[in-house]
């Protein structure tokens, strides 16, 4: 029998704690828990560890205590380093709060070891100088964050997992609960594909096969540098079901379609059409989620006449289609058809389900 697969989990202050927690014991669960309930032999496959520098108990910024198993040093050659959320406002400050965590990531990898990460983890990865000219992930609201900070990473900010390198010994997966689809990527590549089943159904993780852009979210601020690109932004919030939008957009700044381009892009990172694009299926987004509008109907709304253009530029931007948005999105009967009572007071038996079924 081979031994388990040795996994440190970095805990650090600004790590987020079920996240770690999570990763820990999913990671235990492998071999045990599906084994336990089918009456099987265990087979522990993995031997997961909560590490930190010193091994103390530590608060987190989520106000959490963590209690790390084991120290920095205690664990110098482990098989994997699993990097988990990390609530920071930049990886250079993480990076000057933990020198001797970067310095350990850095010389275990040289080693011979796994590095992965889920979330803004990938910033400390980046820190380490492990993501330089390779491709990475995040969360979809840290994209951007991290492209300005580390502009020699290649962030894939659609993605759920990306591998950095051929021999996949360092992966980064997306936003929040993508740490599942991190641990069951691991448990498949090197466990199983069977065991990853297994855990996906004990555990009823799902993979994240659409990636990150049903979550997103587009940014449409305006931005102040440029004031007629600010005002035009600020315009096309308002009228964006406007035929022939991006003409309108640049009557209105009286520049030559070609200067309007170039300093809408240049303001925004967007394409004047792509940005118009993005900002209707926006809004359909939020329409879809609140309304029982017909899709065809939403379509016309926001701008589309024609469904099958909208249905098909929705598709572009989110990775699924209007009706599968919806469904995802949707609001459980027994939670809507039960509204929120201020101050917990009981609510009336009449608009309330006796019974809830999941």
């Amino acid at each position: 029998m081979q031994r388990p697969i040795r996994v440190a989990i970095l805990a650090t202050p600004e790590v987020e704690p079920w996240v770690a927690l999570g990763i820990h014991d999913s990671l235990w669960a492998v071999g045990i828990l599906w084994n336990r309930v089918m009456g099987e032999a265990e087979a522990p496959a993995f031997a997961p560890q909560v590490v930190s520098l010193d091994g103390a108990v530590m608060k987190t910024s989520t106000g959490m205590e963590i209690n790390p198993q084991a120290t920095l040093a205690s664990l110098p050659d482990p098989d994997i380093i699993f990097v988990p959320s990390v609530l920071m406002a930049s990886g250079a400050e993480f990076g000057r709060s933990n020198p001797e965590v970067l310095t350990w990531i850095k010389t275990a990898h040289a080693n011979g070891a796994r590095v992965v990460s889920s979330c803004t983890g990938s910033f400390v990865l980046a820190e380490a100088g492990l993501l330089d000219g390779r491709e990475s992930t995040t969360h979809w609201a840290f994209v951007e964050p991290m492209r300005k900070e580390y502009p020699k990473v290649k962030v894939r900010g659609d993605r759920i997992i990306v591998a950095a390198d051929e021999d996949g010994r360092i992966v980064t997966a997306g936003g929040a609960t993508s740490w599942t689809d991190l641990v069951l990527y691991l448990v498949g590549r090197f466990v199983s594909q069977e065991e990853a089943r297994r855990l996906a159904k004990m555990s009823l993780f799902d993979w994240h096969h659409q990636g990150q852009n049903p979550y997103t979210r587009f940014v449409t601020k305006p931005q102040r540098e440029d004031g007629a690109i600010h005002a035009v932004q600020e315009w096309a919030a308002e009228n964006y079901a406007v035929p022939d939008i991006v003409s309108a957009m640049t009557a209105r700044t009286q520049l030559s379609e070609k200067t309007f381009a170039r300093r809408f892009k240049a303001a925004t990172g967007y394409a004047p059409l792509e940005y118009v694009q993005r900002l209707r299926v926006e809004e359909s987004k939020q329409m879809l989620e609140t309304s029982d509008d017909a899709v065809e109907t939403i379509g016309e709304k926001v701008g589309y006449a024609d469904a099958a253009s909208f249905r098909r530029i929705f598709r572009r931007y989110v990775g699924e289609s209007p009706a599968e948005y919806r469904k995802r999105q949707a609001v459980p009967d027994h939670i809507r058809n039960c509204p929120a009572s201020a101050g917990m007071r009981p609510r009336p038996p009449s608009r309330c389900p006796r019974r809830i079924a999941i």
